[in-house]
């Protein structure tokens, strides 16, 4: 089992604390990014101190967030004895993939409808964000103009508090799609089935639409058995 890497992701200083944001929150966020972007690998111990000492804080709101973190399936903790990343749930998984493909299809078929050129051109934004990231050859930042392609839409349709409630219980699905997207190839058809979203929603065709949205969020877990047989110690 790894030590600690909380101190290697984040260099020998001691952290900026960000203000107006509580030290829960701040821990919560950068840790549960380190885990989502594998810069803290499934089965890596965390230690609750050093966190701790890398922010200039108590154990106190370090324990709240490692909490909530366990409360996401992201971490497990043994009281008195060691917190240490969650291994890649598959089954749970294939769960919140199940109910974010029937609500991203519902999302659609309300945009099919509703949405106006403005609308249509913040996605074409996030998708030309995207290309710039894939030049650069930044998976994160690419990840993350992923993530905000996806909400925008969300919030389109009126329903922006569905995306935060299915956020609470991706993780184990956004560490395997971390893992499919570590493939140049793969980011780039990201971009093109992004583009043909688009273009079903600005023709107006629901049926298009629906068809893009599914062939786009099952890519993943479709090869999922040679995601695992690539990194079998993330996995349960």
């Amino acid at each position: 089992m790894p030590d600690s890497s909380f101190e290697r992701a984040q260099g020998g200083n001691l952290l900026r604390r960000e203000p107006g944001i509580s030290a829960v929150q701040q821990v919560y966020e950068d840790v549960r990014h380190q885990i989502i972007n594998l810069t803290l690998e499934p089965g890596t111990t965390i230690s609750k101190n050093q966190v701790a000492q890398k922010y200039g804080i108590s154990p106190t709101p370090v324990r709240e967030a490692m909490l909530r973190l366990g409360e996401e399936g992201l971490v497990n903790i043994l009281p008195q004895s060691r917190t240490s990343v969650s291994l890649i749930d598959i089954q749970q998984a294939r769960e919140i993939h199940f109910l974010r493909l029937s609500v991203e299809v519902e999302v659609v078929r309300v945009l099919v409808k509703s949405i106006e050129k403005p609308g249509v051109d913040e996605l074409k934004a996030w998708i030309h964000r995207q290309s710039t990231e894939l030049k650069a050859g930044d998976q994160s930042a690419f990840k993350l103009a992923d993530n905000h392609f996806h909400e925008e839409m969300f919030e389109q349709a009126g329903v922006q508090g569905l995306m935060r409630l299915l956020d609470t219980r991706r993780g184990h699905y956004d560490r395997i799609r971390g893992l499919f997207l570590m493939v140049q190839v793969r980011r780039k058809t990201v971009i093109k089935e992004h583009r043909a979203i688009v273009a079903a929603l600005e023709s107006g065709d629901e049926t298009a639409a629906e068809a893009a949205v599914r062939k786009h969020l099952g890519k993943s877990l479709a090869i999922v058995d040679d995601i695992r047989d690539r990194y079998p110690s993330y996995f349960l």
